[in-house]
């Protein structure tokens, strides 16, 4: 028989020391207690990672595919999968849903709740992204891009934290190991543009 289910909020805060530290003593505690095995979630932060770093080689290599230089793709994405396991994210208030459908117990509700997570604020790096969109092929383009990888890697090793308010509208207890995936990983919505801001500035362009 399971321990004791979880609140949203514990929930929340032990999905989120799984998902950004791969903190095995929160998956162990989060497997006792909702009943099923909740997944390590290494294997969809190394999809992450693969992503981050396909996205950030087509902004910064030249049409060799290479890089070189003293900061590689491959430095910048590590700097940021560091980064994520420094962050911390917690769960701040939780409101269940005023729909009958949406509540069965305490322990199984469906609800909105609202979260922090301490993040780096990148908008010091965005006049370096926007030197690297403007510089043509060649040198300028290629001392751009160092400027901004190396600009990048640091600001992720030493760039301050500050609060980042979020919330999920809709947060209700997993039954799966699919749906847990499915759940706990949505909190790369909020860190991702913090970490990784180069898409939310391109759309803002146009």
């Amino acid at each position: 028989m399971p321990d004791r289910l979880p609140s949203p909020t514990e929930r929340f805060d032990l999905q989120s020391r799984i998902v950004l530290q791969g903190d095995e003593t929160a998956r162990t505690e989060l497997s006792a207690r909702e009943g099923f095995d909740f997944p390590d979630l290494e294997g969809s932060r190394q999809s992450v990672a693969w992503l981050l770093r396909l996205e950030l080689a087509a902004r910064v290599e030249s049409g060799d595919g290479t890089a070189s230089g003293p900061v590689t793709v491959d430095d910048a994405v590590a700097a940021v999968m560091a980064r994520l396991r420094r962050t911390r994210c917690v769960a701040t208030a939780y409101q269940p849903s005023d729909d009958p459908d949406d509540y069965r117990d305490a322990d199984d509700q469906t609800g909105a709740l609202a979260y922090t997570c301490l993040l780096p604020d990148p908008a010091a790096l965005r006049p370096l992204h926007a030197a690297l969109r403007a510089a043509q092929d060649g040198p300028d383009r290629h001392q751009a891009a160092q400027r901004l990888l190396a600009a990048y890697a640091e600001h992720l090793s030493s760039a301050p934290d500050r609060p980042v308010d979020a919330h999920h509208d809709v947060f209700s207890r997993p039954y799966t190991a699919d749906q847990a995936v499915v759940q706990s990983m949505a909190i790369m919505q909020t860190i991702l543009p913090a970490l990784f801001p180069f898409d939310g500035w391109e759309d803002d362009e146009g």
